[in-house]
């Protein structure tokens, strides 16, 4: 999916060209960018706003939406994660990373020192990114979550951390500088739940 910035580059060249090449053109171009604009932007937020609410609710209950749902933190071990999606792909840190797959998003988790699940970690998908973490801004948490409980900044990085407690866990939004054409943007990269403090 596109950006709002490069979306509004594609607007604004349609405008230029348009005014080139006459005022019948101008309308025409300047009218189909904008409806573009506009379809894929409500498309993309609507999915994040779909993603951001399947993440909440599910992190009430100490899960994560989609094919982990019903692993819960403190309650489920490391042997049902590993029935469930099998061995992890991969071990960083304190977390067992399982990678997205097409159309499956990719999942991180640490677990306590008796093999109960501490932490779950949800990185989204990487095909339409947009219209899942990719799309979810500050302005978007807090249109739809209102103010973090927290604001934190991550040590070492230039992320920030946007705390939402939900009754017995809280929900970390990780926001960094993710990598789009010509820039970055603050968009979430990826979702901690964990027992709240």
């Amino acid at each position: 999916m596109f950006s709002k910035k490069v979306l509004q580059m594609v607007t604004v060249a349609s405008l230029v060209i348009g005014s080139v090449l006459g005022v019948g053109m101008l309308s025409e171009n300047a009218a189909y960018a904008s409806s573009g604009t506009t379809a894929i932007l409500n498309t993309s937020n609507q999915g994040a706003v779909n993603t951001l609410n399947k993440i909440y609710n599910s992190a009430s209950k100490g899960e994560m939406p989609g094919n982990v749902q019903g692993l819960k933190i403190d309650k489920s071990t490391e042997r049902a994660v590993h029935q469930k999606l099998g061995i992890p792909q991969k071990v960083e840190g304190q977390f067992d990373l399982y990678h997205w797959e097409m159309g499956q998003p990719g999942f991180g988790f640490a677990y306590h020192n008796d093999n109960t699940i501490k932490e779950i970690r949800y990185f989204g998908t990487g095909v339409e990114r947009q219209t899942n973490l990719g799309g979810i801004t500050p302005d978007l948490l807090g249109d739809q979550l209102g103010t973090a409980d927290e604001i934190l900044n991550v040590p070492g990085t230039d992320e920030v951390d946007y705390v939402y407690k939900t009754g017995n866990y809280e929900l970390h939004f990780v926001i960094g500088n993710n990598p789009i054409i010509n820039g970055f943007d603050q968009t979430v990269n990826h979702v901690n739940v964990k027992e709240a403090k």
